[in-house]
Formats: structure tokens, sequence, C-alpha cells
């Protein structure tokens, strides 16, 4: 009797249809797009909630990173990162079993005190991105750097 029920966990779990490197690379690339068009739509400080696992490590420039969703919660509610435009387009992704990174380019623009002039700050940017049970992505690390531009990758 044993026999039988391994033999059917075997031909179960063998049977299982496994998700493709590359599925799971184009799903990191697709949730990374989706967080950069919710940024747009309802803000950044929603979307870097929204996206952020509960683990979340978001670097900050000259500063100290922010560790945990709830500190993330805190540090947004206080200070809000609605002042501003950030824009980011991943040119790279991989992924594999339930971890995934994305590489892009930023584009973060300010209006100046005088209201009359843009301030623009190019960089790029990597997330570590982690699926969860239900099969959604989670950011888990995100950082980056200004560039004196985009950055053009040579495929």
């Amino acid at each position: 009797m044993n026999k039988f029920i391994l033999l059917g966990f075997l031909l179960t779990v063998g049977c299982q249809s496994k998700i493709e490197d590359w599925e799971l690379r184009d799903q990191v690339m697709e949730t990374d797009r989706n967080f950069s068009k919710m940024a747009a739509e309802k803000g950044n400080s929603e979307a870097f909630i929204y996206y952020a696992d509960e683990m979340v490590i978001k670097m900050q420039k000259n500063d100290y990173p922010i560790v945990g969703k709830f500190a993330l919660m805190q540090l947004l509610r206080d200070n809000p990162w609605d002042d501003f435009t950030l824009s980011w387009e991943p040119l790279r992704a991989e992924a594999s079993g339930n971890l995934g990174y994305t590489f892009g380019n930023y584009k973060l623009q300010t209006k100046t005190n005088d209201g009359l002039r843009d301030t623009v700050i190019y960089g790029n940017y990597v997330s570590v991105w982690k699926r969860k049970r239900d099969g959604s992505w989670r950011y888990i690390i995100d950082g980056g750097n200004e560039t004196p531009g985009p950055v053009k990758l040579i495929k």
C-alpha cells in the first residue's frame, strides 16, 4: 500500500507543470513595468508600499536603508515621495524558482522652487524580486544610483 502512495505522490509531482525560467523572467519584467505604471497613476508612495515584500530592504541615497515594510510605510506616511515624478523601465531581468531581478533606467523629475522648470535626474536601478505563494512578485531589495544619462545595454 505504501508503494502505491509513494508512486501516486511521485506521479503527481512529476506531472505538475514547471514554470520555465523565461516565463518567470517575463513575469518579473511585467511586474516591474506595472510597478512604474502604478507610481505614475497613483503616486510613488502607494506603489512602493504595494509592491514591497514584508522583509523589504530599500536603499536610500546618503542614508541607511529602510528595512521592513512597516518601516517603509511609516517613512512614507511622514515623508511622502509624491512631490516628484519617478518613472523607470527595466532593461534586463532574470528569474528562476522564486527569485528574480530587474535592472533598468530611471528618470526622476522635480520642479524647481520657482516652479518654472524641471530638474531631471537619470539613473539606473536593480531590484531583487521574490515570488509569493499566490504567484505575485514583490521586491525584497531595491536600490540605484545616478548616472549622466540613460544607460544603454549592448546585447
